[in-house]
């Protein structure tokens, strides 16, 4: 019969590159969408006026 070992140890580089892989992208995806975000909130340029006829 097998041993069982109950506890695992996980590799603390696999573990680093797993998060790696996680906050990147979200990372890149916040960026984006505050960026995006910022021009609900900015001030309007104003619109050429068009020439009075």
């Amino acid at each position: 019969m097998a041993k069982l070992d109950p506890v695992k140890k996980s590799s603390p580089l696999l573990i680093a590159a797993a998060w790696i892989i996680v906050i990147v992208p979200t990372a890149w995806g916040l960026n984006y969408t505050v960026k995006n975000a910022m021009k609900l909130f900015s001030a309007p340029t104003p619109a050429a006026a068009a020439p009075a006829k």
